[in-house]
């Protein structure tokens, strides 16, 4: 793994705010607070975590001391001109914000490499998928297996604001560029029909990044983008 910064992985109009430590759940405006009140303290600390790094980012344009609340499927409901996407795992906790005049989603996500064990590999990737991951050297292929489960949890998390649309990891083909280097590019394809497909050309490309121990994977779809064909 290498040094690096997922700030890489985003255009310039959106802000990255990220932080190594706990989040302190005295730093959660009451009516966020609400939302993991009966949460374990390791879900609450992430939780908080989330909020301060995505009021930094909010801050960042202006907007300061907003309530984070949580939609009844736990979505962020970010301010009126805003968008943004979360990530938090064990030790990195990190938040992508961006005007809507700009972008029209992002998604982000960050896991912990090799954390996906092998008996679930093949709920994470399709037969072809698991394919490619086995034709690399056995100390590669956890870090190829988790990044696919980053790219598609970004994917996801870039689409469902925007459209509402559940997904399984099957609905999705990942194809990894630049294999062997710390960073580089990701193509997700569907397997079936999607409304995301409605309002974005897919194949889309994301970027990927692989830091300290972790990898992070990003989607970002600028609002001018051009309607499928």
């Amino acid at each position: 793994m290498t040094e690096g910064s997922i700030r890489t992985l985003f255009p310039q109009t959106v802000v990255i705010k990220e932080r190594r430590i706990p989040g302190d759940p005295a730093e959660l405006h009451p009516a966020e607070a609400e939302h993991v009140a009966r949460a374990v303290p390791k879900r609450v600390a992430e939780f908080a975590a989330g909020r301060t790094c995505a009021r930094a980012a909010l801050a960042e344009f202006g907007v300061r001391e907003f309530t984070l609340r949580a939609a009844p499927d736990r979505q962020p409901l970010w301010p009126e001109r805003f968008i943004g996407s979360i990530t938090h795992t064990a030790g990195f906790c990190a938040a992508a914000v961006a005007p809507r005049a700009s972008m029209l989603a992002v998604g982000l996500d960050t896991e912990i490499v090799g954390a996906p064990t092998e008996d679930i590999w093949p709920t994470i990737a399709r037969p072809e998928e698991l394919v490619w991951v086995q034709s690399l050297r056995p100390i590669e292929q956890p870090a190829a297996i988790t990044l696919l489960f980053a790219a598609k949890e970004a994917l996801y998390k870039c689409q469902y604001p925007l459209v509402g649309e559940w997904l399984d990891f099957h609905d999705l083909r990942v194809e990894a560029g630049e294999w062997g280097e710390s960073t580089g590019t990701f193509a997700v394809s569907a397997t079936r029909s999607l409304k995301f497909a409605r309002r974005v050309a897919l194949p889309i490309v994301g970027r990927y990044l692989f830091h300290e121990h972790f990898v992070s994977a990003a989607v970002a779809v600028p609002a001018a983008q051009p309607a499928p064909q």
